[in-house]
């Protein structure tokens, strides 16, 4: 009994070092540099994220209303250099024309190297509010009245698109 046990915990340990080594070979080792709208903005960040989150920890933040699971195509743009092939899970989403100008998912590309990217001016003018919950009520079985202050004026148009990050908490 005692020795399947260490055998298990041996083998756990080793698969365990493997992945860390893995890990430690293929992530890129210092500061790469993402290139937007041909030099609008440069910022040098880690690598081994996906783009959607590495822009949005940097500012820019591109829509994704399935948060990241490849399946609302919001966070398209231009990837015009770096981000390797297109991967089998985005090609259903873009035409081949789309495709042959470089248009990705931001959710999918990973940060390994330098990049050139093209992303909607509109974009660019996505903002980040901090705001206060005043009330949060169900009005149905999957329709929410969810009332925020925010501090400044916003300019929003009813049927607009509007996403809502939560911050971890203690209830």
């Amino acid at each position: 009994m005692t020795v399947t046990i260490v055998i298990f915990l041996f083998v756990t340990l080793l698969l365990t070092a493997m992945l860390l080594f893995a890990k430690a070979k293929l992530t890129p080792k210092g500061l790469i540099s993402i290139d937007i709208n041909n030099g609008e903005r440069i910022v040098e960040v880690g690598g081994g994220s996906t783009l959607l989150t590495t822009l949005s920890n940097n500012g820019v933040f591109l829509p994704s209303a399935c948060g990241g699971g490849g399946t609302c195509v919001q966070c398209k743009c231009q990837v015009l250099e770096g981000g390797g092939e297109i991967l089998p899970t985005e090609i259903p989403h873009f035409s081949r024309k789309q495709i042959a100008d470089n248009w990705r998912l931001g959710c999918q590309v990973k940060v390994k190297e330098n990049m050139k990217i093209h992303v909607e001016e509109e974009v660019l003018g996505i903002k980040e509010w901090e705001a206060t919950v005043i009330s949060n009520h169900n009005v149905a079985t999957f329709i929410k009245e969810f009332i925020v202050e925010i501090p400044e004026d916003m300019d929003y148009k009813a049927g607009g698109y509007i996403q809502i990050k939560i911050p971890v908490c203690e209830v």
